[in-house]
């Protein structure tokens, strides 16, 4: 696995304690606000955002899919349609696609353990 962080060097065979540390550094406006881990075969999770502004996505290599995740407990600070800006520039997502940083510390630990997505969280397929 390859953990990759605006701004920060790229760390290869990350371990649980470095992802958790660079997951909670990220902010929207801050030197780094998004982060990405990859797996040998081109698979990946990403995140924009920082603590309670968020969104998360996967890329299937393997299908050449990508996905946004989101769940059941929908926003009620954000409407469908909210921008979140970041480093990368700005995404506009659906009041349901919004998470907070430990959801995040969570997806990106079981990516990295090749172990099942959580099942609070669902995946849309977006087009590229």
């Amino acid at each position: 696995m390859k953990l990759e962080v605006e701004n920060s060097p790229v760390v290869i065979g990350v371990n649980q304690a470095q992802l958790v540390r660079a997951l909670k550094k990220l902010k929207s406006y801050g030197p780094s606000s998004f982060a990405c881990i990859i797996d040998d075969d081109g698979s990946y999770v990403q995140v924009a955002g920082g603590r309670f502004t968020c969104f998360i996505e996967r890329y299937d290599a393997k299908n050449k899919s990508l996905f946004r995740g989101y769940h059941s407990n929908s926003s009620t600070n954000f409407e469908d349609g909210s921008l979140l800006s970041f480093g990368a520039g700005r995404v506009q997502l659906k009041k349901d696609e919004w998470f907070n940083i430990n959801d995040v510390i969570e997806v990106f630990s079981r990516f990295n353990q090749d172990q099942p997505m959580p099942e609070n969280i669902y995946w849309r397929e977006i087009e590229v």
